[in-house]
């Protein structure tokens, strides 16, 4: 049984769905980080930076590389937390510490949770691959904050060989925000492709596909909240992004907040999605 939830908060330049779980207290935040964080992950990737050609931006992480990390070890799912505290429950498959690079999806939650967003995706993260490692934050515990996917995401690099060119983000319901900041702002480059699943929020993307030195994948899943998901879907195709039609999606489930059908088809569509 999939275990969903849904957060009716209004966000970056949407309105919310006016659920009756609202964060007590939620400002709204219009989030327009334009956050030059430096990577301090101690990135050992392997490879040489193929950029997009002479004169072109560079990409970072580099394309056709991993990032070489080791020592995280398979798991089924558990509870793991990063140097600095960022709490996040992981599902990593063997094969995954420095033998050629699988791909890692960053996933915040809806107000179901890091632990019931892990068992859904234990039962279903198959559709994206069988080799994917998930790293599952919590939507509700950090509501609106990029900045803990950015920690998990450096720490999972340094423990398994990450493929760089198929680094994907899923955000869910309460997650919308802090997906959109990770995804729009704090490390844009790093994302291959990223779904914003029953949105509840809009923001657009900093920079733009010649910005980042590739095309990034995007699309959204309403859930309902249709303004939000055109939002998120124009500002990613005004930026250059990949984008498939029906975009936002607008299949079963697109009209009902917390629906797991329109959550599988968010999993499915990540599958063999590259920078």
């Amino acid at each position: 049984m999939l275990l969903t939830g849904c957060l009716g908060s209004g966000g970056a330049g949407g309105g919310g769905s006016g659920d009756d779980d609202d964060i007590v207290g939620d400002s709204g935040d219009a989030d327009t980080d334009a956050d030059s964080d430096a990577d301090t992950d101690a990135d050992t990737d392997t490879g040489t930076d193929t950029g997009t050609g002479t004169g072109g931006p560079v990409l970072d992480p580099p394309a056709g590389a991993t990032s070489g990390g080791s020592g995280g070890g398979a798991t089924a799912g558990e509870a793991r937390s990063t140097g600095d505290g960022i709490d996040y429950q992981i599902i990593a498959p063997a094969g995954c510490n420095g033998a050629g690079g699988c791909p890692l999806m960053i996933v915040f939650s809806g107000t179901e949770g890091a632990v019931n967003m892990m068992r859904n995706l234990q039962a279903m993260g198959f559709l994206a691959g069988d080799d994917v490692i998930f790293a599952i934050l919590d939507g509700r515990t950090y509501f609106g904050d990029g900045d803990p996917g950015v920690s998990v995401l450096d720490e999972v690099r340094g423990q398994y060989d990450v493929d760089n060119d198929r680094t994907w983000l899923l955000s869910e319901s309460a997650g919308t925000q802090s997906g959109l900041e990770i995804g729009f702002h704090l490390r844009p480059s790093f994302f291959a492709a990223f779904w914003a699943n029953d949105v509840n929020a809009s923001d657009v993307p900093e920079q733009t596909s010649d910005d980042l030195g590739f095309e990034p994948w995007g699309n959204a899943g309403p859930g309902g909240d249709w303004p939000d998901a055109n939002a998120i879907v124009d500002g990613m195709r005004d930026a250059g992004y990949r984008i498939e039609e029906p975009a936002p999606y607008d299949g079963a489930g697109s009209d009902v907040h917390g629906d797991p059908t329109q959550f599988q088809a968010a999993v499915s569509w990540f599958a063999g999605r590259t920078r």
